[in-house]
């Protein structure tokens, strides 16, 4: 049996917060955004973008590789909930209350949520004890400092659905069941260093990067990793369409370099000397049906390899001079550029 050797690469910034290193995400915002834009999310000046599909998929993720985590950070919530902007601030002053007094806290919250003009103590402490008392649950809950995210029960109940089709489909079960031969490592951060070369010796470029990979399986014995990546889609029926637009085959080939730096660094065997295959568990964001795809390596190495080197090429000399209003080309040209029609 193969003994896999214990981690000795430093993860000890959480992957979010590691700003030093290139990910995948950074060479799709450097490639369609440009310089700029990633300069300012390296720096923090921009905050990541959270769309209701992308909260969705992270909670998706959580829910089918990390049920711990999902305990953590979700609980479903079947009982009243501000209907409001205001009533969510009535709420939030009501719990963060020090007032003893229970009708002058309630008057105070009322005042911090809402307008006060032509009302009457009296009446908008009736008011007040009215919200009070129906939104009671979620008041203490705030009370408790409580920071799971409340999810409804038809969510709850869509999670359920998606975990079930998973299992009941042929080749879904499988991939997120590993063999007993083999270690399948969830939610696998992988900081590594993706190395160019001029030739077979000479190193052009170096850059530090980092990856984040929803399911990797090693099979030791045959020497054989298996990639898997789950997406939520609108486009299961076209899904080539997803693929094109999100650029995931760039995503498994920048994958595919971080596990193969694992295996040489980490595992210290000849990560080419590996056999890859490649998956993508695809979830209809609204019917919950599933397909899985499989890629080929002309698909995921293709036009990623160049695609990839010169994109971490430049963005390794904007960090080196510092500039980062232009592209490169501008820098080094008369600042006309040519299109890669």
């Amino acid at each position: 049996m193969y003994e896999y050797c214990e981690v000795i690469m430093d993860i000890s910034i959480p992957y979010y917060e590691d700003n030093s290193r290139i990910s995948n995400s950074n060479i799709g915002w450097f490639l369609n955004k440009g310089p700029a834009y990633l300069y300012k999310k390296l720096s923090g000046q921009i905050e990541d973008e959270t769309s209701q599909s992308m909260t969705k998929g992270t909670m998706i993720h959580e829910y089918l590789l990390q049920p711990e985590e999902f305990q953590k950070d979700y609980v479903v919530w079947d009982k009243c909930r501000p209907s409001s902007v205001n009533e969510e601030k009535f709420c939030q002053a009501l719990a963060d209350s020090v007032e003893i007094e229970p009708n002058k806290s309630l008057l105070s919250a009322y005042k911090a949520a809402y307008s006060t003009s032509g009302k009457s103590d009296d009446k908008m402490l009736s008011e007040a004890t009215k919200k009070a008392s129906t939104l009671k649950e979620y008041i203490e809950f705030l009370k408790c400092k409580d920071q799971r995210e409340m999810i409804t029960p038809y969510s709850a109940n869509q999670l359920v659905k998606i975990k079930d089709n998973i299992a009941k489909h042929k080749a879904a079960c499988k991939l997120l069941q590993p063999a007993d031969n083999e270690k399948v490592f969830h939610e696998f951060h992988i900081n590594w260093e993706y190395i160019s070369y001029k030739d077979y010796h000479d190193v052009e470029f170096t850059c530090d990067c980092k990856s984040l990979l929803d399911s990797v399986t090693f099979d030791y014995n045959k020497k054989e990793v298996t990639l898997m990546d789950l997406k939520t889609t609108s486009h299961l029926h076209n899904f080539a369409d997803a693929v094109n637009m999100y650029d995931y085959t760039r995503q498994l080939y920048f994958y595919t370099k971080a596990i193969k730096w694992y295996i040489t660094n980490e595992l210290h065997e000849d990560g080419d000397t590996w056999r890859f295959k490649w998956y993508i568990i695809a979830i209809d964001s609204l019917t919950s049906d599933i397909r899985v795809f499989t890629f080929s390596y002309k698909q995921v190495y293709g036009e990623n390899v160049e695609k990839v080197r010169n994109a971490i090429r430049d963005i390794v000399w904007h960090k080196v001079h510092g500039l980062w209003e232009h592209s490169r080309a501008y820098y080094e040209g008369d600042g006309i550029e040519n299109l890669n029609l």
